[in-house]
C-alpha cells in the first residue's frame, strides 16, 4: 500500500532525466540533418512516443486520485486539458513569437506567400496546428514539433471523458486493445504507425498517433498502480531495473537504425512497460531524487519549444561545422533562451501579484 502512494508522489528523478535524454534525441534528430545521409538519428522520432506515454499516465494519475464524484465530465475532461495546457502555453508562445520575429527580422521582401506563413501565427499561438484548418504542410509551421502539444489538447480531452464516462470499459478493453487496432489500421494502409502528418480519413494521422499512445498510457499507470501492490525481492528488482533501463538504452538504438515498421513497434511496447516498471517505484531507480534532476526535468518543455527554429538558425549561419558543434550550438542556445523563459514563466506572477497588492 506504501508503494501505491508512493506513485502519486512527488518528481522522481529517473523520469526527469528520461525527459531530458528523450529531448536531446529529438533535438538531434532534428537538428542533425544532410540533404544527402539524412538524420544520424533517424528513428529519434520514437522520442514522441515516451512524451504521450507520460502525458496519458499523468492524466490517469490525476484521475485516480479524484474520489469525488464528477457529473459533468466532458467539462472537466476540458479543464483538466486547459489546465495542462497553461502550463505548456508560456513556453511555446514564447518560442513561437521569438521565431516569427526572427522571420521577420530576417525576410528581404514581402511576398504574398511570406505574409501566408505569417499569417499562421494565430493558429501556431492556439495549438491548432492538427485541427487541418490552415492550408500548408505541417513542417512548414515556424514551430512544427509542436504538432505533439496541439495533437495532445485536441485528443487528451476525449480519452479523459471515455475514462470518466465508460470507466469499466476504459479500464478493462479500451486502453489494452484500441491502441494496438489504431497501430495496426496505421501500418495497413500507411505503411507504419510513426506518421503525424499524412492526412487520413479522421484528420492528421498525428491525431491516432496522439489518441491511442496517450491512451495506452492510461493502461500504463494502471500497470504500474498493480505492479505496485507486489513484494518484490532484490533479484527481482535488479531483473526490472535492468529491463527498465533496458528498453531505454533500446530506444536509443531503434533512434540510430534505419527504422523498421514491426522493430517499431516492438520497441514501444518495451518503452510503455518500462515506464510502468518507473511509475510502480519497484525498481532501484525510484531511490533517484535530487535538484540536478528536477532541473535536466524543468529545462526539458522550453527547450523543445525553442530547438526547430534554433536548429535552423545554426544550419544557416554555422551550416559549416560538423554535426557534433551544430548540435551543440543548438542545445546550448536553447539553454541560454530556456534559462530566462523558466526565470519568467516562474517569477512574473509573484512580482505582478505584489505590484497589485502595493496598489
Amino acid at each position: 500500500m506504501n508503494r501505491k502512494r508512493d506513485i502519486q508522489k512527488a518528481k522522481n528523478g529517473y523520469i526527469e532525466l528520461c525527459r531530458f535524454l528523450f529531448c536531446a534525441m529529438i533535438l538531434i534528430h532534428h537538428t542533425a540533418i544532410d540533404p544527402e545521409t539524412g538524420t544520424i538519428l533517424p528513428g529519434g522520432f520514437i522520442a514522441v512516443e515516451f512524451f504521450f506515454f507520460l502525458s496519458g499516465a499523468m492524466a490517469m494519475r490525476h484521475l485516480a486520485k479524484e474520489k469525488r464524484d464528477i457529473p459533468q465530465k466532458m467539462q472537466y475532461a476540458m479543464s483538466y486539458t486547459l489546465h495542462k495546457i497553461k502550463r505548456i502555453f508560456p513556453y511555446a508562445a514564447c518560442g513561437t513569437l521569438i521565431a516569427y520575429i526572427w522571420r521577420i527580422a530576417t525576410v528581404r521582401d514581402y511576398t504574398a506567400q511570406t505574409w501566408q506563413e505569417l499569417a499562421v501565427l494565430p493558429f501556431e499561438l492556439s495549438f491548432l496546428p492538427m485541427a487541418g484548418l490552415v492550408p500548408t504542410r505541417l513542417d512548414r509551421y515556424m514551430n512544427a514539433p509542436l504538432w505533439y502539444v496541439s495533437a495532445m489538447f485536441i485528443t487528451l480531452p476525449l480519452i479523459v471523458y471515455l475514462c470518466l464516462r465508460a470507466e469499466d470499459a476504459f479500464k478493462h478493453y479500451i486502453v489494452w486493445f484500441v491502441p494496438f487496432l489504431i497501430h495496426g489500421w496505421m501500418i495497413l494502409h500507411m505503411g507504419a504507425s510513426w506518421g503525424w502528418g499524412e492526412v487520413t480519413p479522421v484528420g492528421f494521422s498525428g491525431l491516432l498517433v496522439a489518441f491511442s499512445n496517450m491512451t495506452l498510457g492510461f493502461g500504463v499507470y494502471l500497470a504500474a498502480e498493480r505492479l505496485a501492490g507486489k513484494k518484490i525481492g532484490a533479484a527481482v528488482r535488479t531483473l526490472l531495473t535492468v529491463c527498465e533501463v533496458g528498453a531505454v538504452a533500446l530506444c536509443f538504438a531503434f533512434a540510430a537504425s534505419s527504422p523498421e515498421t514491426y522493430s517499431f513497434e516492438a520497441v514501444i511496447l518495451f518503452l510503455a512497460a518500462s515506464l510502468s516498471i518507473t511509475l510502480s517505484g519497484v525498481s532501484y531507480t525510484a531511490k533517484i531524487h535530487g535538484r540536478v534532476w528536477e532541473w535536466l526535468g524543468k529545462l526539458t518543455l522550453p527547450i523543445y519549444c525553442v530547438h526547430w527554429w534554433v536548429g535552423q538558425i545554426v544550419q544557416v549561419y554555422l551550416g559549416e561545422y560538423d554535426y557534433p558543434l551544430r548540435i551543440l550550438f543548438t542545445f546550448i542556445g536553447g539553454l541560454i533562451l530556456s534559462l530566462p523563459m523558466i526565470f519568467l514563466v516562474e517569477n512574473l506572477p509573484k512580482i505582478f501579484q505584489k505590484w497589485k497588492i502595493r496598489k
